[in-house]
C-alpha cells in the first residue's frame, strides 16, 4: 500500500484525469480540489479528521471531539465535546458554554449599554445594561441585579440570610424558606413556614395560608372589575371563582369542573388525567388516557393513540404556515408548509434505519443508519458522519452527492457531468464532451476529450495519445436545451 501511494503521487503529473486533482484512498484518506470555489478538502480515517476550505468558509473537525467552522468576516462556530461545549460568535453576539462548568453570553449590538453575564462552577459575575456590577460565590455571599425578576438580590451563607428588592418593596428571609417578612411599596407580609403567613399588596392581592399547603385563601386582581377569590383545603377541595370564570376541584387534581364565560368553555376531569372532556368556542378536548386523546385549541390540534407509542401535532393559519408532526416511538414525520411562498419542508426519521430531510429551498439530505434519534445541526456535524454508513445530499440546483462507507464509494451528478469512484480501485467520469475511467489509479487509464484519445498503462508517465477521425467530424454545436441549462446555472 505504501509503495502504491508513493508511486501514485510521483506519477500524478501524468494522470489523464480531466478534472481537478483528487486522490481517494478511502477510508485512509481523501484529498480533493475544487477549482470553481478555489477550495480543497482532506478527510483522514473517514470522517474522524476533516479539513475543508474555499473562498466562502473553512471547516476543521476531529470528530466527535472537536468541530470548527468560520465564515468571513465575523462568523465563528466551535463545538467541543458536543453537546457539552460550544463557542459561537456572530456580528450580533458571542456565546460560550461548557456544561455544567461555565457559560457566558455577550450582546454585541449594545455597545454603550452592554449586559454581561459570566459563571464558573459556583462563582458568578456580570454587569447590568446600565453598567452596574454584581457577583458572588454561592452559597457564601452574593449580590445580583436585574436577575430572576427582581431589581436586586443579596445572600449570605444561604439559606441563613437573603433579601430581595422589587421596586420599593423589600423582602428579608432567614433560614429560607422558614422565616420572612416584606414591607414597602404598598406591600406587607410575614410568614413562618409551614405554620402560617400572609402577603398583602394594596389594590393587587391578599394571600393567607395555614399549615401549608393545606389551608390557603387568596384574592387576586383586586385592581380589575373581575377579581378572583381562591379558597383551598388541599387536596380535598379547591375553588377559584370570579365573575367571569369558575373552577372547582375535589381531591385535586382528579375531579375538576371549570367554566369560562368569555369563550363559553366548559371542562370536566373525572378523574384527571384518565378521562377529560371539554367544549368551548373553537376549543374541545376528549381524552381516555392512555388509549386515545385529542385536543383542538383554536388553530392547533394534538392527540395520541396508545400514548407514548403514537402522537401528533397539527397547526395551521389562513395565510402563512401549516405544521404537521407525527411521532411513532423514536420515529417521526414532520412537515412544514409556507403557503404564501409555495415552499415546504419535510423531516422523516425511521429509527434506527434512516433519516431524510427535504429542505425548504429545494435541497435534500438522507443518511442511514440513524442511531441518534435527535434532529439538531450539532449532532449532524459531530456524530452523524461517524455513525452513518451512507449519506446523500442534493442542493437546490439539482447537483447531488452520494457516499458509502465514509467515501469508499462516491457518486456525484449535476446537469453537465457524472462521476463514480470506488476508493483507489475505480474512477469513472462523464461530461458532455469528455469521458474518463481509471483502474487502480493508473494501472489502466483512458480519456476521450472531443476527438482526442489517450491511454495510460502500468502507471507509465508517458501516456499514448491519438485522434479519432470519426469524432472530429461530429457537430460541436450545443443542443438548445443544454444551452439553456448552462445559462441558468451561470445566472444562479
Amino acid at each position: 500500500m505504501a509503495i502504491l501511494l508513493l508511486w501514485t503521487w510521483v506519477s500524478g503529473c501524468a494522470t489523464l484525469s480531466p478534472g481537478p486533482r483528487r486522490e481517494n484512498f478511502a477510508p485512509l484518506f481523501i484529498y480533493s480540489e475544487d477549482e470553481e470555489r478555489e477550495g480543497k478538502a482532506i478527510d483522514i480515517l473517514g470522517p474522524f479528521f476533516t479539513y475543508r476550505k474555499d473562498r466562502g468558509e473553512e471547516h476543521l473537525a476531529f470528530r466527535p471531539l472537536f468541530y470548527r467552522k468560520t465564515e468571513p468576516p465575523q462568523y465563528t462556530l466551535l463545538d467541543y465535546l458536543y453537546p457539552l461545549g460550544r463557542y459561537k460568535r456572530t456580528d450580533r453576539e458571542v456565546e460560550s458554554y461548557l456544561m455544567p462548568l461555565y457559560s457566558t453570553r455577550r450582546d454585541l449590538t449594545q455597545k454603550e449599554a452592554e449586559k454581561k453575564e459570566r459563571g464558573f462552577l459556583l462563582a458568578f459575575w456580570g454587569e447590568t445594561d446600565k453598567g452596574e456590577s454584581y457577583g458572588g460565590f454561592f452559597p457564601i455571599y452574593g449580590n445580583l441585579k436585574k436577575r430572576f425578576g427582581r431589581d436586586e438580590m443579596n445572600f449570605f451563607l444561604w439559606p441563613i440570610y437573603s433579601d430581595s428588592r422589587d421596586g420599593e418593596s423589600k423582602t428579608y428571609t432567614f433560614l429560607w424558606p422558614i422565616l420572612s417578612y416584606s414591607k414597602g411599596g404598598g406591600r406587607e407580609g410575614f410568614k413562618i413556614w409551614p405554620l402560617g403567613g400572609y402577603d398583602r399588596k394594596e389594590k393587587d392581592y391578599d394571600k393567607t395560608f395555614f399549615l401549608w399547603p393545606i389551608f390557603h385563601f387568596e384574592k387576586r386582581h383586586l385592581y380589575t372589575d373581575h377579581p378572583t377569590e381562591i379558597n383551598m383545603v388541599w387536596p380535598l377541595y379547591v375553588s377559584s371563582v370570579s365573575s367571569k370564570r369558575v373552577q372547582k376541584s375535589v381531591i385535586w387534581p382528579l375531579f375538576t369542573y371549570a367554566y369560562d364565560e368569555d369563550d363559553h368553555y366548559t371542562q370536566w376531569d373525572f378523574p384527571w388525567p384518565f378521562i377529560q372532556w371539554a367544549k368551548g368556542d373553537d376549543k374541545s378536548i376528549f381524552r381516555i388516557f392512555p388509549v386515545y386523546g385529542h385536543k383542538h385549541w383554536e388553530e392547533r390540534d394534538r392527540g395520541y393513540i396508545l400514548w407514548p407509542i403514537y402522537w401528533y401535532v397539527h397547526e395551521e393559519d389562513d395565510q402563512y404556515k401549516e405544521v404537521l408532526d407525527r411521532y411513532l416511538l423514536l420515529s417521526k414525520d414532520q412537515t412544514r408548509v409556507w403557503k404564501n411562498e409555495g415552499k415546504n419542508e419535510r423531516r422523516l426519521r425511521i429509527w434506527p434505519l434512516f433519516y431524510y430531510r427535504q429542505e425548504k429551498e429545494g435541497g435534500a439530505y438522507l443518511y442511514w443508519p440513524c442511531l441518534i434519534p435527535l434532529d439538531f445541526e450539532g449532532f449532524e456535524r459531530n456524530w452523524v458522519p461517524v455513525l452513518s454508513l451512507y449519506d446523500y445530499r442534493r442542493n437546490p440546483q439539482g447537483a447531488s452527492e452520494s457516499k458509502f462507507l465514509w467515501g469508499f464509494y462516491v457518486h456525484r451528478q449535476d446537469a453537465f457531468r457524472e462521476f463514480y469512484e470506488l476508493s483507489f480501485f475505480f474512477t469513472y467520469y462523464k461530461a458532455e464532451d469528455v469521458s474518463y475511467f481509471s483502474l487502480l489509479k493508473g494501472l489502466l487509464e483512458y480519456r476521450a476529450l472531443g476527438p482526442k484519445r489517450a491511454l495510460r498503462v502500468l502507471y507509465s508517465p508517458w501516456p499514448v495519445e491519438w485522434a479519432n477521425p470519426l469524432a472530429s467530424q461530429e457537430t460541436i454545436a450545443e443542443p438548445k436545451d443544454l444551452m439553456e441549462i448552462r445559462t441558468l446555472a451561470s445566472e444562479e
